[in-house]
């Protein structure tokens, strides 16, 4: 496998563990990156993971993005795990196992979670008096979205979407969509003779076209070893993963398109959505898409990137999405009006 074309950026990186409590009955691991150049009154980012990866996920976005700091000032960057997925889920494996949780996930699970992070004392940040501004990519828009009405004590200054499942409700493709995401997720490999076997297959087929940082990444932090088996498997259970687009609950669909339906409409907090219109999909997710840039295109205050690399562009296209993202929040420093671009 060829190594990525950049080096990796002079920056402190830490893991944070959150023990379980009542906030959360879940330990909740984030990991916080501190560029060489940090700003003292700077954006604090708290990045949210898609489904069956981990919170390493952003790195290779990250070694860009902290690169091309002209004219933006970064405080700090969290990545915040959901508690079934990385190192979180080898520490909530019995809990993660018990007929409670063994065939149920939400997104309220991964708000809870980042809610909990976000107002302990035990990492020492009081998060409610730093510049925040959330990214989520994927299908942890949902859990991004729920945090605005379910705990807004923790006041966000900004949203950032990448390619985010935030779906129309009631729809024939909202459902077709969930169905195809659920579907694959029971069907796909998960166990393989070792991480070396894992890469070589991944690297040829899921993951063909990811960066070979982001591979590494995810061989590394997204895979265990598999209980009475010399095998691997991946952290996140595809049958919750499953579940969590199948089972028909609020948590994904109704409540977060209801909260992006109104945050767009009140025009305050400013919403950035970063979506590829060329992905992998066949055309399935369009109508969702196109939900997304109508609504958005109405604010003052957000914009829309077109950028291409398929829904999984963070792992494809780690310059493009950090040039995406770099746009997005140097327009929020500075309370910049709708723009619409393509990348």
């Amino acid at each position: 496998m060829s190594t990525p074309s950049y080096t990796v950026l002079p920056m402190q990186q830490s893991v944070h563990s959150l023990k379980p409590s009542g906030a959360c009955p879940f330990h909740v691991d984030a990991v916080r990156y501190v560029p060489e150049h940090s700003s003292l009154n700077g954006l604090t980012l708290i990045f949210l993971h898609a489904m069956n990866t981990h919170k390493e996920q952003f790195e290779p976005v990250l070694q860009h993005l902290l690169r091309q700091q002209q004219g933006l000032h970064i405080r700090d960057v969290w990545c915040i795990e959901n508690p079934n997925h990385g190192s979180s889920a080898l520490k909530n494996c019995a809990l993660l196992d018990s007929p409670e949780y063994r065939d149920k996930w939400t997104a309220m699970d991964y708000c809870r979670a980042v809610h909990a992070f976000l107002t302990s004392t035990s990492h020492g940040i009081d998060f409610r008096a730093r510049f925040l501004v959330g990214l989520a990519h994927s299908a942890a828009s949902a859990p991004l979205l729920l945090l605005q009405r379910q705990y807004p004590t923790v006041e966000f200054q900004g949203l950032v979407f990448m390619d985010g499942a935030i779906l129309p409700i009631g729809t024939r493709p909202t459902k077709v969509l969930c169905k195809l995401f659920g579907n694959w997720a029971k069907s796909k490999p998960n166990t393989w003779r070792s991480r070396a076997a894992a890469r070589e297959e991944l690297s040829k087929t899921a993951f063909r076209r990811w960066d070979p940082l982001a591979i590494e990444s995810f061989v590394k932090h997204a895979i265990r070893p598999a209980e009475n088996s010399t095998d691997v498997t991946l952290n996140c259970s595809t049958r919750q993963e499953a579940i969590y687009y199948l089972s028909p609950n609020a948590d994904l669909i109704e409540a977060p398109t209801e909260i992006f339906l109104q945050l767009t409409k009140d025009n305050k907090l400013p919403i950035h959505s970063i979506i590829c219109l060329n992905d992998e999909y066949k055309g399935m997710g369009t109508e969702m898409k196109q939900f997304q840039i109508d609504h958005v295109k109405r604010m003052r205050r957000g914009s829309v990137q077109i950028i291409e690399g398929g829904h999984m562009f963070p792992q494809t296209e780690p310059v493009l999405c950090a040039r995406a993202i770099a746009q997005a929040l140097e327009r929020i420093q500075l309370r910049e009006p709708l723009v619409l671009s393509r990348l």
